[in-house]
C-alpha cells in the first residue's frame, strides 16, 4: 500500500481551533485540518509553514507536535504529523478550501470530519487521557526527576495554615514526595492520582495507601482541612477547570485552605506530550472571579526548583474558602 506523509495544523485562537471544508474530490465538503505533503528536503514544520502561506495566505508559527496520525484508506497509508500552531502575521483567506470556521471544543462534533482528521479529534476531545497515557508511559522517568526535590519551604508554608494533625487530600499525588512529608509531620493524608502506575510507584515511596482517582471523580463534602495541588490540575483544560475548582470547594472545609500550582504564561494546549493551562496573576484573578466562595490569600511566582530548569517559572497560589 501506498504511503503518504503529510502534516497538519491546529491553528488556535482564543480558545477555538480552525477548520477548513476540502473544496475537491472525493472528500468535498468533508472538514479537515490545514496542511499538505511533505516536499523533499522539507522538516515537518517547514512544510507546514509553506502549505498554510500556499493555502491561507497567512504566516503561522509551529508549536508543539500534538501526535503523528496513522490511518488507512482505500488505496493509500496516511502518516500525519500534526502540530499545535497559531498566526504570527497576515490573515486567513481561503485559496483552496470552499469554507471554513472557527470551532470551540463543544463544536469539534458539529461538522463531518475526514476519517484521518477525526482520529485527531478524539485526542483533542479527551486531552486527560493523551496526559495520563504520558505518565502511565514515563512514570519512573517523572519519579527520578521529582521525588527528591527540596520543596519543604512550600509544604511548611501550607501546613502552617492546617490545624495540627489536619486531613489533607494530596489530589494528584505524583511520586508521593508531599504525601511521605505530611505524613511524617502527624497529618492525615488522602493520596490520589489519575495515573495508576504513579498510584503504584507513589504507595511504595510512601508505604500507603494511594487511591486511583481522576479529577473529575472527586466527591466530597467538607471533610479536608486543606487540599494540596501541587503542578497537577494544572493538566486540565481550562474549559473543565471551573467544574474541578468547584468540587475542590466543596471538598474541603469551611475557612480551609487549597494550594495550587501551574506554569506561568498564557499557554493553553500539549506541550512534550502532556496538555497545560497556564496561568499569570491577572488570568488567574480574572479566572477565580467565578468562585465568590474562594479567595486567594497569597500568590507568589517561584523559579522551577528541578536541576536545569530554573528558567521556568510557576505561579503558586495559596486559596482559602
Amino acid at each position: 500500500m501506498k504511503n503518504i506523509k503529510v502534516v497538519a495544523a491546529v491553528i488556535r485562537e482564543n480558545g477555538k481551533v480552525f477548520a477548513t471544508a476540502r473544496g475537491y474530490g472525493e472528500y468535498k465538503g468533508w472538514w479537515e485540518f490545514p496542511g499538505g505533503k511533505i516536499e523533499a528536503g522539507e522538516t515537518p514544520k517547514q512544510a507546514l509553514i509553506r502549505e498554510i502561506r500556499e493555502e491561507l495566505t497567512a504566516k503561522i508559527a509551529v508549536e508543539d507536535k500534538i501526535t503523528t496520525i496513522e490511518y488507512d484508506y482505500p488505496e493509500f497509508h496516511l502518516s500525519m504529523d500534526c502540530f499545535w500552531a497559531r498566526i504570527i502575521n497576515g490573515e486567513l483567506v481561503l485559496n483552496e478550501a470552499e469554507d471554513a470556521r472557527w470551532l470551540s471544543r463543544e463544536e469539534l462534533d458539529s461538522v463531518r470530519w475526514l476519517p484521518a482528521d477525526l482520529e485527531l479529534i478524539n485526542i483533542l476531545s479527551d486531552q486527560s487521557a493523551v496526559t495520563l497515557k504520558y505518565y502511565n508511559e514515563n512514570a519512573d522517568l517523572f519519579v527520578s526527576g521529582t521525588a527528591d526535590v527540596e520543596f519543604s519551604e512550600i509544604e511548611d508554608k501550607f501546613l502552617a495554615l492546617l490545624p495540627e494533625g489536619g486531613r489533607i487530600l494530596d489530589f494528584g499525588c505524583g511520586s508521593g514526595r508531599d504525601t511521605k512529608y505530611f505524613i511524617g509531620r502527624g497529618y492525615d493524608v488522602d493520596a490520589v492520582d489519575g495515573s495508576e502506575k504513579l498510584c503504584e510507584i507513589a504507595g511504595r515511596n510512601t508505604g500507603t495507601t494511594v487511591r486511583h482517582m481522576l479529577f473529575s471523580e472527586l466527591d466530597a463534602d467538607a471533610i479536608y482541612d486543606g487540599i494540596w495541588a501541587c503542578s497537577s490540575i494544572l493538566h486540565v483544560p481550562k474549559t473543565e477547570l471551573a467544574s474541578i475548582f468547584e468540587k475542590m470547594i466543596r471538598a474541603v472545609k469551611p475557612a480551609g485552605y487549597i494550594y495550587t500550582s501551574f506554569k506561568y504564561g498564557e499557554f493553553e494546549g500539549c506541550r512534550k506530550g502532556r496538555y497545560f493551562t497556564d496561568f499569570t496573576e491577572s488570568t488567574f484573578e480574572t479566572f477565580i472571579k467565578k468562585f465568590p466562595g474562594l479567595k486567594i490569600t497569597e500568590e507568589w511566582v517561584s523559579s522551577d526548583v528541578r536541576p536545569g530548569r530554573g528558567d521556568e517559572k510557576w505561579l503558586n497560589l495559596i486559596l482559602q474558602k
